[in-house]
């Protein structure tokens, strides 16, 4: 594997030397400070989720932030490509004092990309700015570094354009595990630097330049593998024991194409896939008209091969519309999304054993694993927010204590003028807990946000955005709050 990582270090070395005359123009620079003020035990949900780990759920945090970054526009009008960024960030009362948000280097050719490094991830097929979050990849959590290869949408030979298919693959590592060894109950599982593999496929059909109506599909697979666990328990381990996991070759092989392999300690005599896989499935139905466009999509979430297939029905879901209206001065965007996730195919799982021969694939424990610390960096959920992230669990323990739920969520935003945005997000939920450890009663939770941001003309490299959120309900609480950004970005080389 490392032989593979250094000729993708030096395919992007000649791609960059190639451009090096050019790397240094087209700069910008970011300068950004934050502030959160509420008055319940933790922050407001939308005041620190999905915000790519920035910020913090304490009831009162601030953080400072400067970047330096150069954006593949600069070269537009070129068939190779680059651009690179580094993001630092200052925290105050938060997981970390200092952080290294964005650290990357990409190079592309015509539709080819190479990223190395930690970089912003953004949600397919989805408004970024409204949603509630991907179920298996959404921009709640500190971006993992990693190696990714992407191919944007190509043509498939003979259709004119109306078939087209991309895809992404990448390998990482986890930077929380420091934070997990210091934050966790000492007592209870936790994992230090496992690794990560995405890989995604999606096909396209239609073409919007003749016909208006388009339609996208794709699957999305992640693998969390490697690293160290600490203090498992459970089948076939009779000790509180730390388990060093495989990094091999075979490894790589076996997140990339997961099969029954028997890798993991707890597996016993029934072989299971070593590591920790999970998924979705991911579909939109497009309508773009003139001057508007609305977009019907939906998600299916797989934690296990049981959810891969329509064997075990289609109960669990994220269905949304999201709506783009005609240019006017009260609403540019409307979404509905409707999220369940009760279902996790029953309640039952069962392995096979020689006296009952067929088992039973239920029970599938949504974000967690285990061996592994469940689908989290640095506490926060990698996928949906509304899936109460770990780290607000006043025990320390690196668990989702409540993934079986049932969420609306509505996010607007408009443009009254060109200086003033705003947008307002409110989301309902009722939560059961897990099916081993279900809440005594469903515990409901209302959050909401309403946020402003003023770009004035006459200074047009500050934005200043103030945000007030709202929590009611007996999950995490009730607590009220405000939130204050000051930005100021610029070119340092045109």
């Amino acid at each position: 594997m490392r032989k593979v990582i250094a000729l993708l270090l030096s395919i992007s070395q000649i791609s960059a030397f190639a451009q090096m005359k050019d790397l240094g123009k087209g700069i910008n620079y970011s300068i950004e400070a934050s502030g959160t003020v509420s008055n319940g035990d933790n922050a407001p949900l939308w005041l620190s989720s999905n915000r790519q780990g920035l910020g913090s759920v304490e009831s009162n945090s601030a953080y400072e932030r400067v970047s330096i970054t150069r954006s593949m526009s600069a070269d537009s009008v070129k068939n190779w490509k680059s651009e690179y960024g580094i993001d630092l960030v200052l925290n105050q009362n938060s997981t970390s004092n200092f952080l290294i948000h964005q650290a990357y280097f990409s190079t592309a050719y015509k539709k080819v990309s190479l990223t190395i490094g930690a970089k912003e991830n953004e949600i397919d097929l989805r408004n970024n700015e409204l949603t509630s979050g991907g179920l298996s990849l959404g921009i709640n959590a500190t971006p993992i570094p990693q190696v990714k290869f992407n191919v944007d949408y190509i043509s498939v030979p003979g259709t004119h354009q109306w078939w087209k298919f991309k895809g992404r693959m990448s390998y990482g590592k986890t930077t929380d595990g420091k934070w997990q060894e210091s934050w966790v109950d000492k007592n209870t599982r936790y994992t230090t630097n496992h690794l990560y593999h995405e890989k995604a496929l999606y096909m396209k059909f239609g073409d919007e330049k003749c016909f208006p109506l388009t339609y996208e599909i794709g699957i999305q697979m992640f693998s969390q593998f490697g690293g160290r666990s600490y203090n498992i328990t459970g089948r076939n381990i009779h000790n509180k024991t730390t388990l060093n996991h495989s990094e091999s070759l075979s490894a790589y092989w076996k997140a990339f194409f997961p099969i029954n392999s028997g890798g993991d300690a707890t597996d016993g005599t029934i072989t299971n896939v070593a590591g920790n896989h999970l998924g979705s499935y991911n579909s939109a139905l497009t309508w773009k008209g003139k001057g508007w466009s609305t977009r019907l999509y939906a998600e299916r979430f797989f934690e296990d091969h049981s959810m891969m297939t329509v064997q075990y029905g289609i109960y669990d879901h994220l269905l949304g519309i999201d709506a783009e209206l005609p240019k006017n001065r009260v609403v540019s965007h409307a979404l509905i999304e409707h999220l369940s996730s009760k279902d996790q195919s029953g309640a039952v799982y069962l392995d096979p054993t020689h006296n009952m021969p067929k088992g039973y694939a239920g029970n599938d424990d949504y974000y967690n694993h285990r061996i592994y610390s469940g689908w989290e960096h640095w506490g926060m959920a990698i996928g949906n927010p509304l899936f109460n992230s770990p780290i607000y669990n006043i025990d320390h323990t690196m668990v989702f204590k409540s993934n079986r739920l049932l969420a609306w969520h509505i996010g607007l935003d408009g443009d009254p003028t060109n200086e003033i945005h705003w947008r307002m997000l409110l989301s309902f939920t009722e939560n059961w807990g897990t099916y081993d450890n279900p809440f005594d009663d469903v515990k409901k939770q209302n959050s909401c946000l309403f946020e402003v941001s003023y770009n004035p003309t006459k200074m047009e490299d500050w934005t200043f955005t103030a945000a007030f959120g709202y929590d009611n309900g007996t999950l995490r609480g009730n607590s009220a709050g405000g939130q204050l950004s000051i930005k100021k970005c610029g070119f340092l080389t045109k």
